[in-house]
C-alpha cells in the first residue's frame, strides 16, 4: 500500500473521479485511493489524489485556500452557469461594461466573507440525492446559502466580453457562480467559460503530473512524483 498525495494537472473533458480510474490501472491492487477538492469536468487544473494513509488528510487539505484563473463571457447566462448548460438569459441591450465598472462592483460585493448560493447543477446533495440529478430531472430545488471567504480577485486580462480573473478563495466556492453573480450585480449576465485550478494551499499545478499522461508506460515517472506523508506540506 502507498502512502502519500500525488499532484495531477486534469485535463478539460474528464471528471475528477475519471483520474482515479486511471491510476487505478497503474497503482497497486486494492491501493486506497481518494482525491481532495472535486474539478468540474470543463475546468482543468490542479487536483490532490490522496492515497493509503494519506486519505485521513481529506479534510484538512480540503480546507486549504484555492487559487484559480477563470475566463468569463459577458452577456449570456447558462443554467449550469459554464459553458456546458443551455442559454437560458440574454442580455438584449449588450451594454458594456468597463474595467473600472467591474471593478469597482467587485470591491464592493466579492471580497471578504460572503454568502453564496451552490449552482442547481452541483454534487450537493438533497435528501441523498445529488442536486444536478434532480436539476435535470426538472425538479425545483432550494439550496442554502454559504459563507465563504474570498481573498483576492482581480481583472488580468479586459478584452470585452471576455474578461479573464485571477481568484483566491476559501474551500467550497464555486467560481462559476462567482462569475453568475457579479453579472448580475452589473445588470447584465455572465459565464465562466473557462476554468483553470492553479493552486490549492501551497502545492501549484507547475508541480503536478498531466492527467492525459497516466498511462502502463509512465509508471514509474508517476510513482517517483509521489509526495510521502512526512513531506506534506498544509
Amino acid at each position: 500500500m502507498i502512502d502519500g498525495i500525488l499532484l495531477i494537472n486534469k485535463e478539460k473533458g474528464i471528471t475528477s473521479y475519471d483520474v482515479i480510474r486511471r491510476l487505478k490501472k497503474i497503482l497497486p491492487t486494492k491501493q486506497k485511493i481518494g482525491h481532495a477538492g472535486t474539478l468540474d469536468p470543463f475546468a482543468s487544473g490542479l487536483l490532490i489524489i490522496l492515497l493509503g494513509k494519506g486519505t485521513k488528510l481529506m479534510e484538512s487539505i480540503g480546507k486549504l485556500k484555492k487559487k484559480y484563473i477563470v475566463t468569463a463571457e459577458f452577456g449570456y447566462a447558462t443554467d449550469t452557469q459554464d459553458p456546458t448548460g443551455i442559454r437560458i438569459y440574454e442580455d438584449k441591450k449588450n451594454v458594456q461594461k468597463t474595467q473600472k465598472e467591474i471593478e469597482e462592483k467587485i470591491k464592493e460585493l466579492f471580497i471578504g466573507n460572503i454568502d453564496q448560493i451552490s449552482p442547481s447543477y452541483s454534487a450537493k446533495k438533497i435528501k441523498g440525492k445529488k442536486s444536478y440529478e434532480l436539476a435535470r430531472e426538472g425538479k425545483d430545488i432550494v439550496l442554502p446559502t454559504k459563507r465563504i471567504f474570498v481573498q483576492e480577485f482581480n481583472v488580468t486580462h479586459y478584452y470585452w466580453p471576455f474578461i479573464q480573473f485571477e481568484i483566491i478563495c476559501s474551500s467550497g466556492t464555486y467560481i462559476r457562480t462567482l462569475i453568475n453573480d457579479l453579472g448580475k450585480s452589473l445588470e447584465t449576465f455572465a459565464t465562466a467559460i473557462d476554468l483553470d485550478r492553479i493552486a490549492i494551499g501551497k502545492y501549484s499545478v507547475k508541480e503536478a503530473f498531466n492527467s492525459q499522461d497516466i498511462t502502463k508506460e509512465n509508471q514509474d515517472l508517476i510513482l517517483a512524483k509521489i509526495i510521502n506523508l512526512e513531506d506534506i506540506k498544509l
